[in-house]
């Protein structure tokens, strides 16, 4: 707040002294010209007594006639007309005196013979109008610099971070934002930069622990369903009578057999409660389904990939088939192919991104083709498990969850998610399909 203080009050005392520096101007114009004015004047009336109070009506004519006072004086300075104006009883009478003029009195002796009239072109006023007009236009054009800079500097840079703490609380994908020379935000960059590392860096420890849970979970219901699987197996024995001397089934025996055998069940129940709660806790998502047109898709991605593949020097391009409207999740679809986008970025070998956006009579497809290691054959039906990770990741920094996540929101969005290597373009290509 103190910056833009700063830059207010910087505005502020640009345009004072604008306004002082045109009042100066003025007021020594205007001294500099009544001075001329004055000589002038001065200098005419002495020429013109000089000659003779009684001739000074001809002289006069001769005189204007005759002058060069422009050069000298400038022409702002430089009377528009100079009369003579005798007192004489019946001498042509002027009693029009504006403000532009000037009345010299000619003496001879004691005795008043006339007046000099001089009149000028008043220009003063137009002139400090025009000063005034120029003077408010400068403000503006300042002003208006002024908050342009603002607008660039400050409001746009602040409308493209403003995305990146929601991204973040969303749990989504979120590169490190770039340094920047712009002192309004440096600070803030500096901050965003080490909450995002941080909750990296716990959603990593959470992903570990949430993967051991995970294997402990199933390590623990699939040591268990084997002595359960046993159990019912004794318990259908002691049914059928196999351990009776005779051979015959007891009632009694087969009562203890039906409990026994529903408690199993019950256990195996649970289990499968357990496994499912299991999992289901790594991916949180709920659908809200809103109408938008699939341009907006296309929008959204290239905001957010359009510089980064560039910076990476990756080639990518959006095929739009169809750009009607759909009713769905659009937070949800983002979610997927961001998670197609970063397993392309993350596999693939740079040469090239697709993504393809179309409908047909059943619903929406939405894929996303590169081309880079492909995954073997025998892998791809467990590609969508959570924290599974193909023999092809090799070093590359994941946690196996992030197929799930798109193939869970598919589902939830009611469609599903396939993959496939395309022979005739070497691509590994993933579809999501998504109902009418």
């Amino acid at each position: 707040m103190r910056k833009y203080l700063s830059k207010y009050i910087l505005l502020f005392l640009i345009c004072a002294a604008l306004g002082i520096a045109v009042y100066f101007f003025i007021s020594k114009t205007s001294e500099h010209n009544e001075g001329q004015r004055q000589t002038l004047m001065n200098r005419v009336t002495n020429e013109l007594v000089t000659k003779g109070v009684s001739d000074i009506g001809k002289n006069l004519g001769q005189l204007k006639a005759s002058n060069n006072w422009e050069e000298e004086y400038g022409k702002r300075n430089v009377p528009a007309d100079i009369r003579y104006i005798n007192v004489d009883p019946g001498a042509d009478a002027y009693d029009h005196l504006g403000s532009g003029t000037s009345v010299w009195i000619i003496r001879e002796g004691e005795a008043t013979k006339g007046f000099l009239v001089y009149i000028f072109d008043d220009d003063d006023t137009l002139m400090t109008i025009v000063i005034s007009e120029v003077t408010v236009a400068l403000c503006f054009v300042i002003s208006s610099l002024f908050f342009i800079h603002i607008d660039r500097k400050v409001i746009m840079p602040f409308n493209r971070l403003s995305e990146y703490p929601e991204r973040i609380a969303k749990n989504e994908n979120a590169d490190v934002l770039p340094e920047t020379r712009n002192r309004y935000f440096g600070k803030y960059i500096w901050g965003m930069n080490m909450l995002r590392d941080r909750l990296s860096g716990d959603n990593k420890k959470l992903r570990q622990l949430e993967k051991e849970q995970l294997t402990l979970v199933s390590t623990i219901a699939h040591g268990i369903k084997t002595p359960v699987a046993n159990i019912k197996l004794y318990s259908e024995a002691i049914k059928s009578g196999l351990y009776r001397d005779n051979g015959i089934p007891d009632k009694k025996d087969s009562e203890v057999a039906d409990k026994i055998n529903k408690n199993a069940d019950d256990i195996t129940d649970l289990l499968k409660d357990l496994l499912d709660s299991a999992s289901k806790g790594v991916v949180v998502f709920e659908p809200k389904k809103n109408a938008f047109y699939l341009t907006e898709i296309e929008d959204l991605i290239r905001n957010e990939y359009d510089n980064r593949l560039s910076v990476l020097r990756i080639p990518y391009e959006i095929e739009m088939r169809s750009k009607v409207m759909i009713n769905s999740d659009k937070d949800g679809i983002m979610r997927i192919l961001t998670q197609l986008m970063e397993n392309a970025i993350k596999y693939g070998d740079g040469r090239g991104i697709k993504v393809i956006v179309d409908k047909n009579e059943d619903g929406y497809i939405l894929a996303v083709r590169d081309k880079g290691s492909r995954i073997p054959e025998g892998e791809m039906p467990y590609i969508f498990n959570s924290f599974w990770r193909g023999s092809n990741a090799g070093d590359v920094e994941g946690n196996g969850l992030g197929l799930y996540e798109a193939s869970f929101i598919a589902r939830k969005l009611g469609g599903d998610i396939v993959a496939r290597y395309l022979d005739e373009t070497e691509e590994t290509e993933l579809e999501v399909f998504l109902p009418l």
